[in-house]
């Protein structure tokens, strides 16, 4: 290649890149395009891409913003971030959402903080109206004063499994110990202990954090006489005290359960909430215990073969809640979206 040639493309090479750096220090200028706009790799130890902002004011700003519109394609995501061959979020059954992490063998979201309160904050502002305030709230790794927690909720907590706490053998390396938290139909509060009546009487002081948190209606007391025979029983209760007669002076263990004084009225059995299908490719249905997954067959909402049962979805009206989720543009009409618009949407044939 002659010299001429070169200095040519060498002026060439510098027009473009000089034009394409001075686009880019051009403050609010945007690219569009209909495929990945860049790609950067880096095969050092530094960041392919690092991105910040110096704004100290009041406002919001962000040292990197994604956002994604598409609103029906399952693991969508304003900003995806993958380690490792993981496999893509859309075939694995993960929602779109605003921040996805993957990775084959690693964390997929690590959050952490030096002196904040948690490591990863989770909101839900259960409205589509801007301003909101949250009404629920979770956080990992959370941290208020002297108080440690990894998991803190302000809500209700659930779950399809058992709630345990966990404990290492004292003599066996191979093993652990786990015990299983009590459950039963409502939000119970407890004391017990063990006393002795004199005279024939005994007064069980109530404890003020009980009295606090306890309703007076559905109180319970529960006395039994330990060490010999005799006629025991509680002859009155309220959250003040307990009062127990015996027909001559003996040792008795008691409990008395109450209920949650802002729980009372609660409900152990509601209408289906935590077992609607996310969308007609929900996949969680092997995530939930054995038995659980027998009766989501049993009652229609999946099939044996763990995917959703459309119809069943049509019927009770949750393809209209998930178009609305999906912020599909049809309307839909008071008998739910049409057979295909529904049909389109669960990407089936017409």
């Amino acid at each position: 290649m002659s010299r001429t040639r070169i200095v040519c493309l060498a002026f060439a090479l510098i027009v473009i890149f000089g034009a394409a750096a001075a686009q880019a220090q051009t403050c609010g200028g945007s690219l569009s395009c209909t495929s990945t706009a860049f790609t950067f790799s880096s095969s050092g130890s530094g960041s392919a891409l690092s991105a910040s902002s110096s704004y100290n004011a009041f406002g919001v700003s962000s040292g990197l913003l994604g956002s994604d519109s598409n609103t029906t394609s399952a693991g969508s995501a304003g900003v995806i971030g993958q380690d490792g061959g993981a496999c893509p979020s859309g075939s694995v059954g993960v929602p779109s959402a605003g921040v996805i992490g993957e990775s084959s063998i690693h964390d997929g979201v690590v959050g952490y903080t030096n002196s904040g309160a948690a490591g990863v904050a989770g909101y839900n502002m259960e409205t589509s109206v801007c301003p909101a305030t949250s009404a629920v709230a979770g956080y990992l790794g959370y941290k208020n004063g002297t108080s440690s927690y990894g998991v803190y909720s302000v809500g209700n907590t659930g779950a399809t499994g058992t709630k345990s706490f966990i404990e290492p053998h004292p003599t066996d390396a191979s093993k652990e110990i786990r015990y299983v938290s009590l459950e039963g139909p409502e939000a119970g509060t407890y004391f017990r202990g063990t006393a002795r009546t004199v005279k024939g009487f005994a007064t069980i002081e109530v404890p003020e954090s009980f009295r606090m948190v306890t309703a007076e209606e559905g109180l319970t007391a529960v006395v039994t006489a330990t060490g010999q025979l005799a006629q025991i029983a509680v002859i009155s209760k309220s959250l003040d005290k307990i009062v127990v007669q015996s027909s001559h002076d003996v040792a008795f263990d008691y409990v008395v359960n109450g209920v949650r004084r802002a729980f009372q009225d609660w409900e152990a059995v509601s209408s289906n909430q935590d077992f609607i299908p996310d969308g007609p490719n929900d996949k969680r249905f092997f995530a939930y215990p054995v038995e659980s997954q027998r009766r989501l067959v049993a009652t229609g909402v999946y099939n044996a073969d763990g995917t959703v049962n459309l119809a069943k979805a049509r019927e009770m009206g949750w393809d209209s809640l998930w178009i609305k989720q999906s912020a599909l543009s049809a309307k839909a009409t008071a008998a739910g979206p049409s057979a295909a618009e529904f049909l389109r949407f669960a990407s089936l044939p017409q």
